[in-house]
């Protein structure tokens, strides 16, 4: 374990070492550095691959569980995740190992989380090592590689599908067939697919029913109002997803649950930047992203009552990187240090949040 965190504190420093470097050209001398430095972000994106997809079975909570699975999927009702028992049976036919499992759990997330931003920096115009920096310094990127691993790979694909909408409009039949990889690798992402599409079709609506839709649920959770007290009215569930259903019944006394302070303040310190970069950026896709944000989060806050609620505000967190863009970008009208201030305050996210 201890080595783990030497090599993964080892990576992070190099590259914050760089996106600092990066930053400050961007701001005094108006350099938007691509090429050489995205081939050394995806050297560094093949180093997180080796990290997470070699790790031993002591690093990550639910490591053991994928061992246990794989090895025993023959034994397992997977429900709604039928997908991913396939996928055991498949790799099942080239290597009893585990390890393989693992890796390309690991090669599917980084890859193609960090190929959506990629993409999307192209056709917007940040530096995307900046912007994958973002991505690394949030604490959330350590889980999804090594603990929750196959919402990992959903919320990539869920990502790159939002991504994709952005720099591939019109092509429908590739952006819904991401959604389906997403919903096939873990079927609670049909829940922010769901959210997104409802604030892209409801996109009349002004954002500051957002705000207020914000606030609100944040009061109520301070109370502990929380979407337990509907939960007569989620007993259909059952017939969906028997498992899952059972956090809005079942006690679970080993989980903390109860109102987050601390997630409250985390989502609205972004929130609060966020709202700034809107005004630069006055686009519709930035604003259905900041909506999409903000109803998640509230979603989110409705959570804290239930178990695992942290999983919850990973759909809301999984975007914070596109939504950061706007600071990596070259202002050319005058002498700034957002992209610097930006990666400064990432560096300390990081920290904060590693020293805990």
């Amino acid at each position: 374990m201890l080595e783990y965190k030497i090599i993964y504190y080892i990576i992070y420093s190099v590259s914050a070492l760089i996106a600092i470097w990066i930053a400050m050209n961007m701001d005094f001398k108006k350099r938007n550095y691509h090429g050489v430095f995205n081939y050394i972000f995806f050297a560094l994106m093949f180093a997180y691959i080796l990290l997470f997809g070699l790790r031993s079975i002591d690093i990550g909570t639910d490591t053991g569980m994928y061992h246990y699975q794989y090895t025993h999927f023959e034994d397992i009702t997977f429900g709604t995740d039928a997908p991913v028992g396939l996928l055991f049976k498949f790799l099942n036919n080239f290597s009893e190992n585990p390890q393989l499992f693992l890796f390309l759990m690991s090669f599917l997330f980084v890859l193609v989380y960090f190929y959506s931003l990629n993409k999307f920096t192209d056709f917007n115009g940040s530096n995307f090592f900046l912007v994958g920096f973002s991505l690394t310094s949030l604490f959330f990127f350590e889980t999804l590689g090594i603990n929750i691993i196959r919402q990992g790979v959903s919320i990539a694909f869920f990502v790159f599908a939002i991504s994709f909408r952005y720099f591939s409009p019109n092509d429908k039949i590739k952006w819904i067939f991401l959604l389906i990889l997403s919903v096939g690798f873990h079927f609670t992402s049909l829940i922010p697919i769901l959210m997104y599409v409802l604030v892209v079709r409801l996109k009349k609506i002004n954002v500051k029913y957002y705000y207020y839709l914000y606030v609100i649920s944040a009061l109520l959770s301070g109370i502990n109002f929380s979407i337990l007290s509907f939960k007569d009215y989620f007993i259909g569930l059952l017939f969906i997803d028997e498992r899952r259903s059972s956090y809005l019944i079942d006690d679970f006394d080993e989980y903390t649950v109860g109102f987050k302070p601390q997630f409250v303040l985390f989502n609205s310190i972004f929130l609060i930047l966020f709202i700034y970069f809107n005004k630069i950026e006055k686009n519709d896709y930035y604003t259905n992203l900041l909506k999409y944000y903000i109803f998640m989060s509230a979603i989110f806050f409705m959570m804290f009552q239930i178990p695992y609620s942290d999983r919850w505000g990973i759909m809301s967190w999984c975007v914070i990187p596109l939504l950061f863009a706007p600071m990596f970008k070259v202002d050319e009208s005058k002498i700034s240090i957002k992209a610097t201030s930006s990666i400064l305050f990432l560096i300390f996210v990081f920290i904060f949040f590693q020293s805990r």
